[in-house]
């Protein structure tokens, strides 16, 4: 990769894609027309970042929902949350004996547009109300664009619509997938034909997950960079 490559107003210098080039975040906006403009932050090894911007928003649970690829590559990546104990009382959430410290409970789903189906869409709601989760729960999506896509539309439709914060892994789905608030699944073997639009409490990119993409899919995400610029 020879010079830079711009996301969103953003110049990633190509040394951010080698080993040990932390680059502090910096603020972006994610402008969907009338319907939504989304706070976004972008930067280069920002684990500690990313999981402090989860904690801000002081949820009771931290929904994080991943797929085979990313959890055998970064599985670790939120290890540094702490898993709180509180009680949980109704929807809403309210208790007087809750952690400081959310809950993390992680859903892994399969690879690519396999995960986009019914059948996923169901067991995530399952798996929702099995741990626990209320109104003041937080989905995470993390991974690429199929990923988000169910992710989305699972947090859409949870309790009418849940807190959702995006951390893409791939390039394609840091310009591309996190530019649209379209989410979908495939349904009755057709494609995308189930879905909503649904806006993000946050979007958080750390590029350098971009170092463990296959080169194919990081050209393919260049390509659809340079389509769309």
């Amino acid at each position: 990769i020879v010079g830079s490559i711009s996301i969103v107003g953003f110049s990633l210098p190509h040394t951010a894609f080698q080993d040990s080039s932390h680059m502090p975040m910096e603020p972006i906006s994610f402008v969907f027309a009338d319907r939504a403009t989304v706070p976004g932050w972008l930067g280069v090894d920002v684990q500690g970042e990313i999981i402090q911007h989860l904690l801000d928003v002081k949820p009771d649970r931290i929904l994080l929902i991943t797929d085979e690829t990313v959890d055998s590559l970064h599985g670790d990546y939120f290890s540094a949350l702490c898993n709180g104990k509180g009680d949980v009382l109704g929807e809403t959430g309210d208790s007087n004996t809750a952690s400081e410290m959310p809950e993390v409970d992680k859903f892994i789903l399969p690879c690519g547009d396999s995960c986009k189906s019914w059948a996923n869409l169901t067991a995530l709601m399952e798996w929702a109300f099995g741990v626990g989760a209320t109104k003041r729960s937080l989905v995470v999506a993390f991974g690429g664009g199929a990923l988000m896509n169910v992710t989305g539309l699972f947090a859409s439709m949870l309790y009418r619509g849940s807190k959702l914060v995006y951390v893409p892994t791939t390039l394609l789905a840091m310009h591309d997938v996190t530019t649209s608030l379209k989410t979908s699944i495939c349904f009755d073997g057709r494609k995308n034909n189930i879905g909503t639009f649904y806006a993000p409490l946050k979007i958080l990119i750390d590029a350098a997950f971009c170092r463990t993409l296959p080169r194919g899919e990081l050209f393919s995400g260049i390509g659809e960079l340079a389509k769309n610029a």
